[in-house]
């Protein structure tokens, strides 16, 4: 059992004692596994008979005498009952620490619960708090938003009321790209470059710049400062 905790709750002492000696029980039975891998995997056996043959065959065809000593199956023969008494016993190990990590953890309980009630009532009004603050930016990066485009609006001389600043909530990106977005698309610029006046025949137009430098590339439009 594990339960991750709120920031600013520790791990209670006996848990944190538990886990390392079932962490130690889980390193010794994996050391186990890799030491003994010869004689627990299923075919060890015909592997180790393919072994013996392998080396047999070796040295037949370089025309030296054949492996002598203990064979590749008399030895995983020999290990096998080692190997499974020892995985057997580390498995149990690793049971019972597994189930003093659990008992430290209910034990540890009562008082836990009195600190993650406590936390969930601070994180509680922090979100509020910052759920209100985002409200408030949102609002007035709106406002900033349609308030630039009443300015352009009104700078470049025309009619009728500036476009306001409806943003999609639908969409994956963020509000402040949005925001810029919608900008590029009304042709507002907010930094030097942003929009390119560009010559289609006798008309003049505003273009967003990355859109304007397509154009431009293609031969559709002609940037105004290049014809001047």
């Amino acid at each position: 059992m594990t339960i991750s905790l709120p920031a600013g709750i520790e791990t209670p002492a006996a848990v944190v004692k538990a886990q390392a000696a079932l962490d130690a029980a889980w390193d010794r039975y994996g050391e186990a596994q890799i030491e003994y891998a010869d004689a627990l995997d299923d075919g060890y056996l015909e592997r180790a008979q393919a072994r013996d043959a392998a080396a047999a065959k070796a040295a037949t065809l370089a025309g030296k005498a054949l492996p002598k000593g203990e064979s590749e199956v008399s030895r995983v023969t020999a290990m096998r009952g080692t190997a499974v008494g020892v995985i057997a016993a580390l498995e149990q190990q690793v049971k019972a620490a597994d189930a003093v990590v659990n008992r430290a953890w209910y034990a540890s309980a009562p008082e836990l619960r009195e600190q993650v009630v406590a936390a969930l009532k601070r994180t509680e009004q922090e979100f509020e708090d910052a759920e209100l603050a985002l409200r408030r930016a949102r609002g007035d990066f709106r406002q900033a938003v349609s308030a630039l485009a009443a300015v352009d609006h009104m700078e470049r001389g025309r009619s009728g009321n500036a476009p306001g600043f409806m943003s999609n909530e639908q969409r994956g990106d963020s509000f402040t790209k949005l925001g810029r977005d919608w900008l590029k698309v009304n042709c507002i610029s907010v930094e030097p470059g942003d929009i390119v006046r560009v010559r289609v025949g006798e008309y003049t137009r505003e273009l967003a710049a990355e859109m304007a430098e397509k154009f431009i590339a293609a031969g559709v439009v002609a940037r105004i400062d290049d014809d001047a």
